[in-house]
């Protein structure tokens, strides 16, 4: 039962921050956007930068509640704008399970892939290139070791970072591109290398599986992936100062890749075809700033407003909020009533008002008063003056009116506390159980649960 209960409130806990992180999201990627349009012309370096300092924010967000106690989804906040029943953040977590553990998988496979691939493909010897490219190779050693292969189940050339780097080649590209043109597509993919594009890459695409339905995540997807492509761009551009040769260069390549697709993949490469396209244009533009450097205020902006952004989203009203259903308050089982009619059974269950007379007990009086009512105002107003406080006085039941008839009921009522704090510093679940204890003298004792346990 403990165990179930967990889940259940770890699923409306996850459940709860996911849905209301989608705002804040939304709002860091559109201030990425605005900033990037308010600094002008910077490098692709420093979007690229932008753009990835606001997923990694993003990715945050749900984790991290900055500014305000630990709050579960337990708890309704009655300013939430859309209330949904506690049963549903359990559907809605295994949906986001099952489709996030695919997504997952998804990557797990592309990198079996690579890994496959990387086993598989045949390295070039150093004394087979020509000089330009051993040059390039040993300038880029310096910074990580790599090696340069070629395969055939490629068929555009890639860079394989992670534990062994390398450039493979298509064999197709081996055979057929100058060595010139194989130098500009060595300094592209050394240049991913150089960036650790392999980890980022690897770590955008973890995020996309995970939250995929977040749409900030995917627009920010797309912008990552075209302005990484132009970073590596400006760099080549750093080293070869010639855009049209560059640009020609990258024309040729995707031409005899789509006529290597066949007419029946034609279609897959439309998406590919408009990412070159820009990329062509960023490179013929006239205005493209030379620089290759990230421009640093840039990223620690973004990282700013994202943590005022999550500071403000503790303290703002909550879009989505999770409750569980509690039953309602039982009425008191107790009902008064008259006098019993004669035909009626005295040990009937409905009890009877039953007026009792009290007297007041003092040690220091030494004697009984009888009183026609309870003396506890007395009992206040004398303890409220300034002389010698006398003992306590205690009111003592002598009885009831011999002239009503019928049973007395003793009653007593029992409150049981259960806490369970989950974590160190996380939030604690308190469960009240209220209990009724009546005795009929004429019959035997039972216990009624006067209230239903309620979890708060």
């Amino acid at each position: 039962m403990t165990i179930a209960f967990n889940l259940h409130a770890f699923a409306q806990i996850s459940a709860e921050r996911m849905l209301n992180c989608v705002a804040a999201g939304l709002a860091i990627a559109l201030f990425a956007w605005i900033l990037l349009r308010l600094i002008g012309r910077r490098n692709s370096g420093t979007r690229f930068a932008v753009w990835f300092c606001a997923l990694l924010a993003i990715a945050v967000s749900p984790f991290l509640e900055i500014g305000s106690p630990s709050r579960t989804a337990l708890i309704h906040s009655p300013t939430a704008a859309i209330t949904m029943p506690g049963s549903w953040a359990s559907y809605l977590f295994g949906a986001w399970a099952l489709i996030a553990l695919l997504g997952l998988l998804r990557v797990a496979a592309g990198l079996w892939h690579l890994r496959t691939i990387r086993r598989s493909c045949a390295p070039i010897g150093l004394q087979n290139l020509d000089l330009m490219l051993r040059r390039t190779l040993a300038e880029f050693r310096s910074v990580r070791p790599v090696e340069l292969c070629v395969s055939d189940e490629l068929r555009v050339p890639t860079a394989i970072g992670f534990a062994k780097p390398a450039v493979v080649l298509p064999a197709w590209a081996w055979r057929e591109l100058s060595t010139a043109e194989l130098n500009t597509v060595l300094l592209h993919e050394l240049a991913h290398l150089r960036r650790w594009d392999d980890w980022t890459n690897l770590a955008q695409k973890i995020l996309r599986a995970l939250f995929f339905f977040h749409p900030a995540v995917w627009w920010v997807e797309s912008r990552l992936a075209l302005e990484r492509e132009m970073a590596c761009d400006d760099i080549v551009l750093g080293q070869t100062a010639n855009p049209r040769a560059y640009a020609q260069c990258l024309v040729s390549l995707a031409e005899k890749n789509l006529l290597r697709r066949g007419v029946a993949l034609a279609q897959a490469a439309v998406g590919g075809m408009r990412q070159t396209s820009l990329r062509i244009l960023r490179i013929l533009d006239a205005r493209r700033s030379p620089a290759v450097q990230v421009w640093k205020p840039a990223p620690w902006v973004v990282g700013a407003f994202s943590l005022a952004c999550l500071v403000s989203s503790a303290h703002s009203p909550k879009l989505v909020a999770f409750v569980d259903a509690v039953p309602g308050m039982a009425a008191p089982s107790a009902r008064i009533a008259t006098p019993a009619a004669p035909t009626e059974s005295p040990r009937a269950m409905t009890a009877t008002v039953v007026p009792a007379s009290y007297v007041e007990h003092s040690s220091s009086a030494g004697a009984h008063r009888p009183s026609a009512k309870p003396s506890v105002a007395a009992v206040v107003a004398r303890r409220g003056r300034p002389t010698r406080k006398p003992p306590a006085p205690a009111l003592v039941r002598t009885g009831a009116p011999s002239s009503i008839q019928a049973p007395a009921y003793q009653q007593a009522m029992f409150v049981i506390l259960e806490g369970q704090r989950y974590g160190q510093a996380g939030p604690v679940l308190w469960q009240v159980c209220i209990w009724r204890f009546t005795v009929d003298p004429q019959g035997s004792p039972h216990v009624v649960e006067e209230i239903f346990s309620k979890s708060i």
